[in-house]
């Protein structure tokens, strides 16, 4: 039985906040090579668009100085992050400072700057920008693609999480079998 804890008296941002961040979402630095320099930005939205072609989508409120050097650029990574992330994690969240002194980056490749230390790391192309209310919307083409056996960073109810070892268990059924290949 579903208990109900909340039901808010008007739907607004605040509320649609409180629901959504009970879905977990996984961590992302999203970077890239600008006329500037090197730039980068956390991503809590990223999400497979299509397997063929390999697209992937993330968001970002229309404000961010980052996504707006990000979305003119052609080559971006997308970097997911692991469990022990939670610093470049803040400082790819912030607005200022110094954010690639955090982490163990690649900076000479043609590409966009890789964290070497990274789950998951995607070199893409950037294949369109879109509205999304107040967000833009970023749909990128893969390009490359690396992982790596770590356990990714959670974001759950505002917090930085992380997933349990014993919470994970194999489905028997054929819906996933996809997993295995």
């Amino acid at each position: 039985m579903t208990i109900l804890i909340d039901r808010p008296a008007v739907l607004n941002a605040s509320s649609l906040r409180r629901a959504m961040g009970r879905i977990p979402t996984s961590v992302a630095v999203v970077t890239g090579h600008g006329p500037e320099g090197p730039v980068g930005m956390t991503v809590g939205s990223l999400s497979t668009v299509s397997l063929d072609p390999p697209l992937v989508t993330f968001f970002a409120m229309k404000e961010s100085r980052s996504f707006a050097a990000l979305r003119n650029l052609d080559r971006i990574c997308i970097n997911v992050l692991d469990e022990d992330h939670a610093d470049v994690c803040f400082a790819f969240a912030s607005s200022s400072g110094p954010k690639f002194a955090v982490g163990d980056w690649d900076m000479d490749g043609a590409g966009a700057p890789v964290l070497n230390t990274a789950s998951i790391s995607m070199e893409c192309t950037v294949d369109s920008v879109y509205e999304a209310g107040d967000h833009y919307g970023l749909m990128a083409r893969l390009t490359d693609l690396q992982t790596a056996d770590t356990r990714p960073m959670v974001f759950y109810r505002g917090l930085i999480s992380r997933l349990h070892p014993s919470t994970g268990r194999h489905a028997k059924t054929n819906r996933f079998d996809w997993w295995a290949h």
